[in-house]
């Protein structure tokens, strides 16, 4: 399978417009994720050495480390999607009355869940960062603050379509409304906290 986490920028989006089930929509929100945290790790370096922000510089160091690491993993988690993707489409293809299909389905649609809830937390994690950013990076790079936070909940919401399709189609119901709940839950928590920093940013301009 292709390494898409080092393709172009157009060889990425000219695979994601093919009729190809990989990369999609998974791949797509890990991107919006990667790009959030690199918004914020530049953030980060244009605040370092600024007068303006230098009661904030141990957090801006441990805040640019942070999010490198959150950049390469959501990079990763492009491919990985792809991989977890498999069983499902194998599956899939197979005619509704195959008992291999009726055997393995399941478990194919708990596998294609599990990247787009590691992309979902992974995003939050960087949120949570970016959300301080508003508040402690240096005022001329504020907006991209606000970027990266409007790009973390795109690749958290986008991951909760993934993650609602894939529980919608499983026999155990009680998993599936875990994962639901699952879902709401981060939402409770992410969108009021995203909002603030999003006003926050807007006051500083």
């Amino acid at each position: 399978m292709d390494k898409f986490a080092n393709s172009t920028l157009d060889g990425f989006t000219a695979a994601l417009a093919s009729s190809e089930a990989v990369p999609g929509g998974g791949g797509a929100a890990a991107l919006c994720g990667a790009l959030a945290a690199s918004l914020g790790a530049m953030v980060c370096a244009l605040s370092e050495g600024k007068k303006s922000c230098a009661e904030h510089a141990p957090f801006l160091a441990e805040a640019a480390a942070k999010l490198e690491r959150i950049r390469v993993y959501m990079l990763r988690l492009i491919d990985e999607d792809g991989k977890a993707f498999q069983p499902l489409k194998k599956y899939l293809s197979l005619p509704r009355t195959d008992p291999e299909r009726q055997k393995h389905m399941e478990a194919a649609l708990r596998v294609a869940c599990y990247i787009p809830t590691e992309v979902l937390y992974t995003a939050a994690d960087a949120a949570e960062t970016l959300c301080a950013l508003a508040e402690r990076g240096v005022r001329g790079a504020i907006s991209d603050a606000g970027a990266g936070l409007i790009m973390c909940r795109a690749a958290m919401r986008a991951s909760e379509l993934n993650i609602l399709i894939n529980a919608a189609g499983m026999a155990d119901e009680v998993f599936a409304m875990t994962l639901r709940r699952e879902c709401e839950l981060v939402f409770e928590k992410y969108d009021p906290l995203i909002d603030a920093a999003l006003e926050k940013v807007k006051s500083r301009f």
